[in-house]
């Protein structure tokens, strides 16, 4: 494992976390700290073991997106390089076999939201703060703050955001599909593990493909969209580590009412 020095990479069973660990700057995201966060992505693609991966920012705080200061020492050829960087981390991400959680406290701007669009969940805080603050530094987002936040919020809300600038809160990013589920500060992290209990108890290969239909499917006409959702190879019901057997569980009551006694429930109040 690389010797990280601005993010934090744990391993704890199936779970993975990257924690953004310049706290002093909001967790910004300088050079440095961007290229440990694809290398730590990039780990995270190869390692098969890996069912979850979870990104938090040390202190009070998520990220506050790239450290606009560093700008001041790239050479001339470096945005081009940073941008082609982030949305490339971006979209591994996104494409990533284990289910992705943002667990988001404190602020959550520019390049920390838009790490957020690209994950499975998003459980934040109710003193989170949300934002593209980028207008007023001269800044276009460059890896997915005005076109794929348009896909969650739409384009009337996009615009806005970037255009004006403002921070909003909490309750706001969840109203447009920017967050799962808010809570307390306090409850953050059982939160988190409340949902990574519940995903577990999922076939993996089943929750493999549902991600793959839901993120490929999304930029296709419906026509083509739907086309994935024909299973090729239908049924992988024979022995083995990931058994399908979800429909023998579906004829047996008992089995049936064991696997949807917590995910029936879940997120209901």
């Amino acid at each position: 494992m690389p010797g990280y020095k601005k993010i934090l990479f744990e391993q704890d069973g199936p779970i993975r976390t990257i924690t953004f660990n310049r706290p002093e700057a909001h967790n910004a995201l300088d050079k440095e700290m961007s290229d440990e966060l694809a290398d730590a992505v990039r780990e995270v693609k190869r390692d098969r073991d890996c069912r979850f991966l979870i990104f938090r920012g040390a202190g009070e705080t998520f990220c506050a997106g790239d450290d606009i200061k560093d700008f001041l020492t790239w050479s001339d050829d470096d945005p081009y390089w940073q941008a082609r960087q982030y949305q490339e981390t971006a979209q591994l991400i996104e494409d990533l076999t284990p289910i992705t959680i943002a667990a988001v406290d404190g602020v959550c701007t520019g390049g920390g939201l838009e790490l957020t669009l690209t994950c499975d969940f998003v459980v934040a805080t109710d003193r989170s703060r949300w934002g593209m603050p980028e207008i007023d530094w001269d800044i276009t987002p460059g890896w997915g703050g005005v076109t794929r936040l348009g896909r969650f919020a739409g384009r009337r809300k996009t615009k806005e955001w970037n255009l004006i600038g403002q921070l909003f809160d909490a309750a706001t990013a969840e109203k447009h599909d920017l967050i799962n589920r808010i809570v307390a500060p306090e409850q953050l992290d059982a939160e988190v593990d409340a949902l990574v209990e519940v995903m577990s108890k999922k076939n993996p290969i089943t929750v493999r493909r549902t991600k793959f239909v839901l993120n490929k499917g999304a930029d296709l006409p419906l026509s083509g969209a739907m086309a994935f959702e024909v299973p090729i190879r239908p049924f992988a019901n024979k022995p083995g580590r990931f058994a399908t057997d979800g429909m023998e569980d579906f004829a047996d009551p008992a089995s049936r009412a064991e696997r949807r006694k917590v995910s029936k429930t879940f997120w209901q109040d």
